[in-house]
């Protein structure tokens, strides 16, 4: 007994002794390759030696922000404390995000001699100082409620559940005095923006205790090159949210790069190029747009708007005014033209497709297998009509009245990114502009994918606390 006693204190102080080396070489070195050194940037050095308990950053896409996050939980794993199992987690709206975005980062970022197990069903990855760091989804807060945790990042925080900060982790974060970041991009909508805007609000003024707030654009960070296509590829609104890294009011416009003196002009049709018909299939009203597509350039010439009517009676008055047309026709719609929907016997794009009419004109038909997000459907719409630049790539004939109406007057639910398609009214609009919203995602989407960017952000070698 006494040999086993004197055997796990030997074994003790030789695990600690290698700790404790293992610190002093760290804090002198990177801890793994995955630790690479790159520019300086002040309000990132800031927000890394800070030392309040609850840190806000909506910051730009690709600026650092989750990387530091990342960083900071794994430099708090070898820091003791009292209670001999300290308890970390990183959270994102769902499991699979949350994994996908952290998890083997983690693994890359902690040393291997740091590591005592990996609990891969679990997420979870416990350290040879008693300290464990779990990866979790906030869609199921119950996965981390019920122990105490002396830090957590929360990511995202715009798609996060509502309240569930005040109601969920500040509870678990209270008997430790854990330490909170809360980080994403500063979206105008989500479950949490609202929530998240005021948190980082009341964090710079000082009405929330013990807090601060960092924000930075990503262009403190990324390259131009990184950021031209974005820049030509966005609207205003969207680009100054998704990399200027501030809260940008949401408005109730959907369409808000639109404007009728530069957007509203004579489009010529060309009886020799393709039209592009974008539909909305629906029986009152059926909806579909016309226009030629240029290499970066969309113009709508000409509307169909019927009510009470099917697929094929809108193909007829098709045919009649353009029975002459030489160019061909490309079909554009959403993916609910595969199912009986509008008519009875066959599907939207079956009546298009099976046409010996537009056979005989040329014709081919596109739809998804799954309809995209509405919201990538407007922020392609919206980069179309006005990007950062100052390009107006997308114009609409006066005589398109339906159209034209629709995005003038299409809004949001207040709070919400859903759109209000009712607004007092008898009928619902937004079939027009969805109608052209189905053809410029597909031909001019929006990709915001940073061409050569990895991750940049600073490195900081001393250790983090908190």
């Amino acid at each position: 007994m006494v040999r086993a006693t004197a055997k796990l204190e030997q074994d003790k102080a030789r695990s600690t002794s290698a700790i404790r080396r293992s610190l002093r070489q760290t804090k002198r070195t990177p801890l793994t390759d995955a630790w690479s050194r790159l520019h300086h940037h002040a309000i990132q050095r800031a927000l890394w030696l800070c030392k309040k308990r609850f840190v806000s950053v909506p910051a730009g896409r690709g600026s650092g922000k989750t990387e530091l996050l990342k960083r900071r939980l794994v430099r708090c794993l070898p820091i003791p404390k009292p209670w001999g199992t300290p308890r970390y987690f990183y959270g994102a709206p769902t499991e699979a995000q949350a994994k996908r975005i952290a998890w083997n980062h983690f693994l890359q970022l902690i040393p291997k001699n740091w590591i005592h197990a990996i609990k891969t069903a679990e997420l979870k990855i416990e350290t040879v100082f008693g300290s464990e760091l779990y990866v979790t989804g906030m869609d199921k807060p119950q996965r981390a409620e019920g122990i105490q945790w002396d830090g957590c990042g929360l990511d995202e925080s715009c798609d996060l559940k509502p309240k569930v900060f005040e109601l969920v982790v500040l509870p678990m974060l209270a008997h430790r005095l854990g330490w909170c970041w809360r980080i994403g991009v500063p979206k105008r909508f989500g479950p949490s923006a609202t929530e998240f805007r005021k948190f980082h609000e009341g964090a710079c003024s000082g009405q929330i205790p013990d807090a601060a707030g960092f924000t930075w654009a990503s262009d403190d960070i990324l390259s131009d090159e990184q950021l031209e296509y974005a820049r030509r590829m966005m609207a205003t609104l969207d680009y100054r949210e998704q990399f200027g890294g501030v809260f940008v009011d949401a408005g109730g416009g959907v369409f808000h790069a639109f404007s009728e003196s530069y957007n509203v002009r004579r489009v010529e049709y060309h009886h020799d190029q393709a039209i592009v018909v974008g539909s909305d299939f629906n029986v009152n009203p059926m909806a579909w747009v016309l226009g030629h597509r240029y290499k970066n350039r969309m113009e709508w010439f000409d509307e169909i708007y019927m009510e009470h009517t099917n697929t094929p009676a809108t193909l007829r008055v098709l045919y009649e005014r353009y029975k002459s047309h030489v160019g061909g026709f490309e079909f554009y719609g959403d993916a609910t033209g595969q199912q009986n929907k509008s008519s009875a016997e066959q599907s939207d794009y079956n009546h298009i497709a099976s046409d010996k009419r537009f056979h005989e004109l040329g014709c081919s038909v596109h739809y998804p297998s799954i309809n995209p997000p509405v919201s990538d459907r407007f922020a392609a719409c919206n980069a179309m009509f006005c990007n950062v630049d100052d390009d107006c790539r997308m114009f609409v004939d006066p005589s398109c009245a339906h159209l034209i109406d629709d995005l003038r007057t299409r809004a949001y639910k207040p709070g919400t990114k859903e759109a209000d398609d009712k607004q007092g009214r008898v009928r619902k609009i937004g079939h027009m502009t969805d109608a052209m919203g189905y053809p410029v995602f597909r031909l001019f989407p929006v990709d915001v994918e940073l061409r050569g960017a990895g991750t940049q952000e600073i490195t900081i070698s001393v250790p983090g606390t908190n």
